[in-house]
């Protein structure tokens, strides 16, 4: 295929494209905010069903065990 043909084909496709605008829905107020130690102990249960969901096994090792890797900010 030439590169006219290509450039023909590009237009074609531009000429027949629908745009639909549309407005986004509002955002949806929460009726039940968790705050404090519920909003923890929530975290908490979610954690354990995506690790069982995973199929994994929750983590048993301590806060001071737990694997963590520093990894240096690039600049530029």
């Amino acid at each position: 295929m030439s590169d006219a043909d290509r450039r023909e084909r590009a237009e074609a496709r531009r000429a027949r494209v629908t745009l639909h605008r549309s407005k986004l829905e509002r955002r949806e107020r929460d009726l039940n905010p968790v705050w404090g130690a519920e909003a923890i102990s929530l975290v908490t249960q979610l954690t354990r069903e995506s690790w069982s969901a995973a199929g994994l096994e929750f983590p048993s090792y301590t806060r001071a065990e737990t694997p963590v890797r520093f990894v240096p900010r690039q600049r530029g």
